[in-house]
């Protein structure tokens, strides 16, 4: 697993010493990560955009920075469609407060100790785990979040992969998957495995999915999959 880090802190032997723990822990859980630091909130929107926002696992942000603080960045990602968790790093208990106006995941205070960190740590990467496939090959673990896979193919003794951007190839069988996936996956013939969330058209036979392609539903899983895309668009008409 991969968590791709924003360290928003002006501090710079703060930010250090957060790093470190941070490297302590990936070590002990044999997690990748990518961490990206930044002085100010001004230089974190100068740097990125809406679309950028989206990749990082976690924002660690300092309440107290000069001019735009963390809180005010928190509301901005939160304006502008970032979901994922937010921890504030703060000298004082009482802007504890302030996270609930944006969601936050947790508080530290400073000095960042150990065990709070790790704690907050090893639930982000629960919750991503529960939310995204594992893909292996030889070289390496990848999350892959289970809303931008389409289908799952296989192909004599490998399994295709297809999300909304990539593609893998990895060496199993969909009877080994499909027992791990979450509802939202359904067998449509012994081949093939496909997201409902991006089912976009049934007609008859064939399902035409978000990318524009189509599949065809095998005979014996007919009634099976027309029953559960029936109930699983149910869902959204209630909404």
């Amino acid at each position: 697993m991969k968590l791709t880090i924003s360290i928003l802190e002006d501090q710079p032997t703060e930010a250090e010493y957060l790093e470190s723990l941070l490297h302590k822990w990936s070590s002990q859980e044999n997690c990748e990560l990518e961490i990206a630091e930044y002085c100010s909130g001004e230089e974190f929107f100068t740097q990125n955009n809406t679309d950028t926002y989206k990749r990082f696992s976690v924002f660690f942000l300092d309440i107290q920075m000069k001019e735009m603080s963390g809180l005010d960045v928190a509301k901005k990602l939160r304006k502008e469609g970032y979901t994922g968790p937010i921890i504030f790093l703060t000298a004082f208990r009482e802007y504890v407060f302030h996270g609930y106006e944006v969601h936050a995941l947790n508080y530290l205070l400073k000095p960042v100790k150990e065990e709070p960190l790790f704690l907050c740590l090893n639930e982000i990467a629960n919750d991503i785990s529960k939310s995204s496939y594992l893909y292996r090959n030889k070289q390496d673990i990848i999350s892959i979040p289970y809303k931008e896979i389409i289908t799952f193919s296989s192909s004599l003794h490998y399994i295709d992969i297809l999300t909304v951007s990539d593609h893998y190839c990895q060496y199993t069988t969909l009877n080994n998957i499909i027992e791990y996936l979450p509802q939202e996956f359904i067998r449509i013939h012994k081949s093939c495995i496909v997201n409902m969330a991006h089912i976009y058209k049934v007609t008859g036979s064939t399902i035409v999915l978000s990318n524009h392609m189509t599949t065809q539903i095998g005979r014996s899983y007919m009634k099976s999959v027309i029953a559960a895309f029936t109930v699983y668009s149910m869902r959204f008409d209630k909404a």
